[in-house]
């Protein structure tokens, strides 16, 4: 489980940048590269696992 991790840690750092959590764009831009690297996992289908990963992601990253 730790390659998944990995993945979406580099594909969050890739599109975020400072203060993305208070814009609509760059809430998308991370959502969309969530759900791409979910996607390449076969994890896309969780939507529970969704909304814990951005949830964890926009509170640290």
């Amino acid at each position: 489980m730790n390659e998944p991790r990995a993945a979406i840690d580099e594909s969050v750092k890739v599109v975020r940048f400072p203060g993305w959590q208070l814009t609509a764009a760059g809430e998308r831009e991370v959502k969309k590269a969530l759900s791409k690297t979910l996607l390449k996992y076969n994890l896309h289908t969780d939507q529970d696992f969704f909304d814990r990963a951005y949830g964890y992601i926009r509170e640290y990253y």
